[in-house]
């Protein structure tokens, strides 16, 4: 089993966001509850990663994920070993589908390769710490086809050791570093993406390279 160690650059994407980039950066030291009302439409540019932004952080390709967490989801309560039961994952943690407009540019981008993803035998999850209210909001307004799986507590957060150590207050506090993961139906992982700058993540085209490199 190959597992892939090198992300290629590539352009980054840039995508319509549902969130003011600017008002995200003025309020990040503090958490605000999200609103029914829409702030003005703006593009936002996320970054590809390099091997240069990556950082070691969280279990090692290798370890068996934290199978007992549950989440929150829009049809109740699952653990991520029920979860499993569907088959291999790609899990994609992002910090805030409310408030944070690159996670929310990600998590639309990554809606056109769900499909791929599942002809190669894996399915797709977005893990945040947002409310399954939240969540379902977001995905019901941005049409998405795979699952949003919250963790209010970010305890798979903790689990999956991906919380990020430099917020201590306000709401940014239990947000994860944005990470891709790729596990096996037993949990095992089997590749990973951690970027140390939340500005940028692995593309499409990346994540597709990180499956088919395993």
């Amino acid at each position: 089993m190959r597992v892939a160690t090198t992300l290629s650059l590539i352009p980054a994407i840039m995508l319509v966001s549902c969130a003011d980039a600017d008002q995200q950066s003025a309020n990040e030291n503090g958490k605000t509850e999200a609103t029914s009302s829409a702030k003005p439409m703006k593009s936002v540019v996320v970054k590809p990663i390099s091997e240069e932004d990556s950082i070691d952080a969280g279990l090692a390709v290798g370890k068996i994920a934290p199978l007992s967490v549950l989440f929150q989801t829009a049809d109740g309560e699952q653990s991520l070993k029920s979860l499993l039961t569907d088959g291999p994952a790609v899990l994609i943690f992002t910090r805030s589908v409310s408030w944070c407009p690159f996670c929310q540019t990600q998590l639309k981008s990554i809606n056109t390769i769900q499909s791929e993803l599942k002809t190669r035998g894996y399915q797709l999850y977005g893990i945040s710490y947002d409310s399954p209210e939240e969540q379902e909001r977001f995905s019901k307004n941005q049409m998405l086809d795979y699952m949003m799986l919250s963790d209010q507590k970010s305890a798979a957060i903790d689990a999956f050791g991906l919380r990020d150590p430099q917020y201590t207050e306000g709401r940014a506090v239990g947000v994860p570093y944005a990470s891709v993961i790729i596990v096996d139906k037993h949990g095992k992982i089997l590749s990973k993406s951690v970027s140390g700058d939340y500005k940028k993540r692995p593309t499409n085209d990346q994540i597709l390279a990180l499956v088919d490199a395993i």
